[in-house]
């Protein structure tokens, strides 16, 4: 018995340092970026494979949770925040939903590339493995009530290439990123919205 005890304290302690490690080789690619632009093509599927939906558009994230996220096809869709109010804006349906960022929103997938070391570290259990680019690593989220069961991180060299999630509906949404640009200039009024006129707003007091 005691020495089942001394070898599950063994392994813990080997898994600890093994997710140590690719904390440190995550945090080498995503502590540089202090501003991240991309254009990126997302792709989500059923559990069966079958695919429900594709769009694109750009991304745009800063650091202080600052976040630009604008689906351009097929359909218009943007989800903006300045790190203190969250609207999302449907211009098809001519209708923008305004809430306060806090709590889960915080870790919003996109917001992984303008987080810290930190908030990885006490969120995720992180593991690397080296892919046929670059370093590629899986979170999984230590929390219950998650946005989502993992999360795969892929690298080509240094620049991101490619995330992977996975729901708790067990829907998988690909998002290829291209046009990458680190830390480009820009401004506060990138993650600001204002309604256009006309356009029917509800606050979403949750």
């Amino acid at each position: 018995m005691r020495g089942g005890l001394i070898l599950a304290l063994l392994l813990s302690s080997a898994l600890a340092r093994a997710d140590d490690a690719a904390l440190q080789k995550l945090s080498a690619h995503l502590d540089p970026l202090k501003s991240m632009q991309a254009h990126f093509t997302q792709t989500v599927s059923d559990e069966q494979g079958k695919v429900l939906q594709t769009s694109e558009g750009t991304l745009a994230v800063k650091r202080g949770n600052q976040l630009r996220w604008e689906t351009s096809a097929p359909f218009s869709y943007l989800i903006v925040t300045d790190g203190r109010v969250l609207w999302r804006f449907d211009k098809d349906l001519d209708q923008a939903t305004r809430q306060a960022f806090k709590g889960e929103l915080a870790d919003t997938p996109a917001l992984i590339f303008g987080g810290d070391s930190a908030r990885l570290r006490s969120n995720y259990t992180v593991t690397w493995q080296q892919g046929s680019t670059g370093d590629r690593f899986e979170l999984v989220p230590k929390q219950k009530n998650a946005l989502f069961h993992s999360l795969s991180l892929s690298f080509n060299g240094a620049t991101v290439s490619e995330l992977i999630l996975r729901d708790n509906l067990e829907q998988r949404t690909d998002i290829r990123f291209d046009s990458v640009v680190a830390n480009p200039a820009l401004p506060d009024q990138l993650f600001q919205f204002s309604p256009p006129a006309g356009v029917d707003v509800v606050v979403d007091e949750s």
